[in-house]
C-alpha cells in the first residue's frame, strides 16, 4: 500500500536543534519503504512517499521524530488504478 506523509518542522529552529534530526536520520536511514522523499523550499518540512504494508513500521518511525515534527500520513493511490472507479461513479 502507497502512503505520502507530510511532515512540518516543530519548535526552534537552531543549528543545535537541527544537529540533532541529522544525527537521527543518520541513525535510522530512510524510513520503512520509501520510495521519494522531498524537502519543501521554504525549510519547513517535507513528504514522503512510501510503499508499506501497512501504518504500524510508520508509525514506529514517526515516534522517533515526534519531538522535531508534526506528520500528517495518508493513504495513496496512483491516478491509473483511480480513473476506473471514478469513471464507473460518472457512467452510474
Amino acid at each position: 500500500m502507497l502512503f505520502v506523509t507530510h511532515y512540518q518542522l516543530i519548535g526552534e529552529r537552531s543549528k543545535q536543534r537541527t544537529t540533532e534530526v541529522m544525527t537521527l536520520f543518520a541513525e535510522r536511514g530512510a524510513g520503512p519503504g520509501t520510495l521519494a522523499h522531498y524537502v519543501y523550499g521554504d525549510g519547513g518540512g517535507g513528504l514522503v512517499i512510501a510503499d508499506e504494508s501497512g501504518l504500524a513500521r510508520l508509525y514506529e518511525d514517526a515516534v522517533h521524530y515526534a519531538p522535531y515534527m508534526e506528520f500528517t500520513t495518508r493513504p495513496i493511490l496512483p491516478i491509473d488504478e483511480a480513473v476506473p472507479t471514478i469513471a464507473a461513479w460518472m457512467s452510474g
